[in-house]
């Protein structure tokens, strides 16, 4: 499970738990990555990093993780249209050529195809307002098709909670509301 929060008090960390409590019930075997607090910071991305051609030793890190799960968790908050930018910066590095695709006649070939994905994101503003808006649609499809699939790995679940206020009234409904594949 991979979660991208700066704030280790946030929902975010409320849903991992629950998250990990339902993994464990299930027998699952499950591992968070913190990519805020992890002992294996990636620096940020640069032209130089394209295409995985320098591996780093943080990048075969997270890549032998990634090859050893069947089931890769994202867990994070929805801002500015998408995903926090470390989030970003983990995908450009990890899901990199060579590993995560390749190219056969100028085509992309998904190379993780083993894998499934969940994610569960929240948002501040109400649901209503990013189904108006067709946020939700742009972030599920950007993530399905741009990453989940461009890497040849299958959606199992994608979960966008809305309107987390910070009195943290509704957040009990929404723990409730996870479900684990």
């Amino acid at each position: 499970m991979i979660v991208a929060n700066p704030k280790k008090e946030s929902f975010s960390f409320a849903m991992a738990k629950r998250i990990t409590e339902q993994a464990i019930s299930k027998n699952y075997q499950i591992e968070t990555i913190d990519l805020y607090r992890e002992t294996h910071q990636q620096a940020f991305f640069t032209a130089d990093s394209i295409n995985g051609k320098n591996i780093t030793p943080e990048m075969k890190y997270f890549q032998d993780k990634i090859a050893a799960t069947d089931k890769l968790i994202f867990v994070f908050p929805y801002w500015w249209g998408s995903t926090p930018a470390i989030l970003k910066n983990f995908i450009d590095w990890n899901f990199s050529q060579g590993f995560g695709f390749k190219y056969v006649k100028s085509r992309p070939v998904g190379l993780l195809t083993d894998k499934t994905v969940e994610v569960f994101t929240t948002t501040g503003a109400p649901s209503f307002y990013y189904i108006l808006t067709g946020a939700n649609k742009r972030l599920r499809k950007m993530f399905q098709k741009q990453i989940i699939e461009f890497c040849g790995m299958k959606m199992e679940s994608f979960n966008i909670y809305g309107g987390i206020d910070k009195s943290a009234t509704n957040t009990s409904d929404i723990l409730n509301k996870i479900n684990l594949k």
